[in-house]
């Protein structure tokens, strides 16, 4: 059955195509495409009487593109063609490869144990001139030809499928096969299992002999078989025999002695269909093919991992960024009981504020005000867990912890505060009302972890713990850090906390102890004056 296979957001899936599908972005479509530059109804692929799939274009405004080429009418797809549609890629598969390899393709199981004639180990030497003579120059030039023709084909912009198909294609260009597939490694069985094929005749079915993908396995070398019916290494073969093989190859797909796959292909149309040297080709597209397959498993982890780097660089730290992208730090979906210091900072008076701005203003000046607080948030190690209007909530003690994150919590709001002077003067030298915040912190345990759908998932925190800290938060008037009684309790003598009257807290039974932060203690002595506290000429009155 033809597919498309539709590379997105979401990862990698595939839609069985009927005679008739619509493809686009509303739900009604056959095929729905999440991407807001594709059209509501983007394209058309039909199956046409004698011709095959066609896709057409609805008048898109921009375009559905084939192979990189705007099609204009109606284009017939071939097996393999890209698609592309807005910022999505899709790969088309026909009705004779799109089919699961496993259900043309099959491993028989023969139990053979046997001597090994013929082998051609993988090795990317070159003879030195003095050492040529007129065959291996034939050899050595159809290596170059061959490794020059397949590097052309590959692009790390493709996906594992294609480059096997291509790989496949060119294999039945320098050699004469009825059947060809490659196998390869199965992380989880250790099996080589069949991942593409190609046939010269549609009904065709290839079973390949398990005695020659075991012999390319325990020797890590290309096998010959001249003659399947008459080649005493495969005379128990009876899969090969019933099938009627008269000619056979498989050659590895090495990576450093490690092995990936294999290819295997045979023809029944002559006896002694290949030679040595036509092993050595094949064994040499093995080596090529290994290049293709590690070079493309590399550029999709770079950009698997640029991706994260850039997701996780929005939340928290370079530092704990870098950690989630190596693998040291684990941040899964569920969640983790943890003791965290969660902080909240928004803007006293913003409504009121922004009623009086345009909507430009009002978007420039919190992005200017949120790019300083999250700069000071990572500075002491605080992962930013969302902004909701003018509040921005960070968290310390997850997913990372330290003995001091309620200390480094408090530093980051003193700092806040500190920062907002500077930035509030050049505000006002503007001619712009500067801005003030409250803050509240809370610390206790708390449940955290990648929370969400497979569509969109973010790391976030849940409990009592953030419901009281944006209490305190909304208590909080305009320069105020305040704390609460568990925050106060880890920060020994470090800062000048003044005791506040208690804060009735809804869901609480009884008021809250609360501190308000005004500052560093240094050299003994108490820092009385607030470098950033508020003269009462500029409070903003109210919270938002």
């Amino acid at each position: 059955m033809a597919k498309l296979v539709v590379f997105d957001t979401e990862g990698r899936r595939e839609v069985v195509l009927k005679p008739f599908n619509r493809v686009g972005r509303l739900p009604q479509n056959d095929v729905q495409i999440l991407d807001r530059i594709v059209s509501k109804e983007h394209a058309i692929i039909t199956l046409e009487q004698g011709q095959g799939y066609l896709i057409e274009d609805r008048g898109s405004l921009n375009g559905t593109w084939v192979n990189r080429q705007k099609i204009a009418g109606k284009h017939l797809l071939r097996d393999g063609d890209e698609v592309s549609m807005g910022n999505t890629r899709c790969m088309f598969l026909s009705e004779e490869v799109g089919a699961e390899a496993g259900q043309v393709v099959n491993v028989s199981a023969d139990a053979l144990q046997s001597h090994i004639r013929s082998q051609v180990a993988v090795t990317d030497r070159f003879l030195p001139e003095k050492e040529l003579d007129d065959k291996t120059v034939r050899i050595d030039y159809e290596k170059l030809r061959m490794s020059y023709e397949m590097q052309r084909d590959f692009k790390l912009d493709l996906e594992m499928e294609q480059v096997l198909r291509k790989i496949l294609d060119r294999t039945f260009e320098f050699l004469n096969c009825d059947r060809g597939a490659i196998l390869l490694k199965d992380e989880a069985s250790g099996d080589l299992k069949p991942v593409v094929y190609r046939m010269k005749k549609k009904e065709d079915k290839l079973v390949i002999s398990s005695t020659l993908v075991n012999q390319v396995k325990e020797n890590k070398a290309g096998v010959l078989s001249s003659d399947a019916q008459m080649d005493t290494r495969f005379k128990e073969a009876k899969s090969m025999i019933m099938q009627g093989i008269r000619s056979s190859m498989a050659a590895p797909i090495l990576d450093q002695n490690e092995l990936l796959g294999c290819i295997v292909i045979d023809s029944s149309v002559a006896v002694n269909a290949y030679s040595e040297k036509d092993l050595q080709l094949l064994t040499n597209i093995g080596t090529q093919a290994a290049r293709f397959i590690v070079n493309l498993q590399m550029g999709k982890k770079i950009q698997a991992d640029a991706i994260t780097r850039e997701r996780f660089a929005k939340l928290m730290s370079p530092d704990l960024a870098e950690m989630v992208v190596s693998g040291k730090l684990s941040v899964e979906k569920g969640g983790q009981n943890r003791v965290a210091t969660v902080l909240f900072a928004d803007i006293r008076g913003f409504t009121s504020m922004s009623e009086k701005m345009v909507a430009a203003d009002v978007l420039q000046m919190l992005n200017e005000y949120f790019e300083l607080m999250v700069e000071i948030a990572f500075k002491h190690e605080g992962t930013v867990d969302k902004f909701v209007g003018d509040e921005i909530m960070v968290l310390w003690g997850a997913p990372v912890s330290h003995p001091d994150d309620a200390m480094r919590a408090v530093r980051a709001a003193v700092d806040m505060q500190r920062a907002l002077v500077d930035f509030n003067r050049m505000r006002e030298a503007e001619g712009q009302r500067p801005i003030q915040i409250g803050i509240g912190l809370n610390t206790g345990e708390l449940v955290a972890g990648y929370i969400g759908s497979t569509r969109t998932m973010s790391y976030s925190v849940i409990g009592d713990v953030v419901n009281t800290a944006a209490r305190l938060c909304s208590a909080a008037k305009a320069g105020q850090v305040v704390v609460s009684e568990d925050t106060h309790s880890y920060l020994g003598d470090e800062f000048e906390c003044i005791p506040m009257d208690d804060v009735t807290a809804k869901g609480k039974s009884k008021p809250l102890k609360v501190f308000n932060v005004v500052g560093y203690k240094y050299k003994g002595e108490t820092d009385k004056t607030s470098p950033f506290k508020v003269p009462t000429t500029t409070m903003v009155g109210g919270n938002s």
